[in-house]
């Protein structure tokens, strides 16, 4: 299985130092990520659940290079990720899809330039107007979205419109890896079905691999491959997802799994 992993992230660390006081002489500790492993594989849906502040989307941005980590270690295909190493192209090999599709895009540009900018920044078409309008037409299209989408701006689309967008704009520099960090929370539900189906054909078309970060435990059963539950900075449980719903192994992944319950019941009995 060791050839088939695409991403390896080695006892991973992010510890934030504060002072409570002004008066205080010694830093306190926010453990946001702690002595985090696992590994995810090529072509796997791998879903990251857990309460809000658990670490998840720190997590996500240490993959990405958004912030420094505290120790450890992540390695991609085999390889030291380093974002700084120009010659190994990860920034394009490892994109993100934002949770709000309503602040994530540039509001100031035209849809096709926004497309069409990284394959610009990463050289992989030229940064002349025919060019970016060509491409951005051939993302649209794979998205589902019309042709007269590239000159509207960003304000003109409804929230699953722009989210196709965000999908065009990741699929640009056609990306190994990619994190869902929420992707359809801030949409409605039939909206939120077309996202994610999409995402999914997309998905068994390319070979991508996702890390699927979110509160819904529910479309965590319907996509994920495997699930790494996360309380408190640590990874409390990982397991294959029919696994994970028959017979949790740890206490925390046992109390979400009876909140989902206790919520699905609570719904139909109002």
């Amino acid at each position: 299985m060791e050839n088939n992993v695409i991403l390896s992230v080695s006892d991973v660390s992010k510890h934030y130092k504060y002072y409570k006081t002004l008066f205080d002489i010694k830093k306190n500790v926010i453990k946001a990520v702690d002595g985090v492993s696992f590994e995810v594989y090529k072509n796997e849906v791998f879903a990251v659940v857990g309460e809000t502040g658990c670490g998840k989307s720190t997590l996500s941005k240490l993959i990405l290079g958004l912030t420094e980590k505290t120790s450890g270690e992540i390695y991609f295909k085999g390889e030291l990720l380093d974002y700084k190493n120009k010659k190994k192209d990860f920034r394009k090999k490892i994109q993100i899809l934002f949770q709000d599709p309503y602040s994530s895009l540039n509001p100031k540009k035209k849809i096709y330039k926004i497309i069409s900018y990284p394959a610009v920044r990463n050289g992989i078409i030229k940064n002349k107007k025919k060019d970016r309008m060509e491409f951005a037409l051939e993302q649209l299209k794979i998205v589902g979205l019309p042709e007269t989408t590239a000159l509207n701006y960003p304000h003109m689309l409804s929230g699953g419109q722009r989210q196709r967008v965000g999908i065009a704009r990741c699929l640009s520099v056609r990306p190994e890896l990619l994190i869902l960090d929420e992707p359809v929370s801030a949409l409605d539900v039939s909206v939120s079905a077309q996202i994610l189906n999409l995402l999914m054909d997309l998905k068994n078309e390319t070979g991508m691999s996702y890390i699927f970060i979110t509160h819904d435990l529910k479309l965590v059963r319907h996509i994920a491959d495997r699930v790494c539950v996360m309380y408190g900075g640590k990874i409390m449980e990982i397991a294959e997802t029919d696994d994970f719903f028959k017979n949790p192994s740890h206490p925390y992944s046992r109390s979400l799994l009876e909140s989902m319950s206790f919520l699905t019941s609570t719904r139909r009995n109002l």
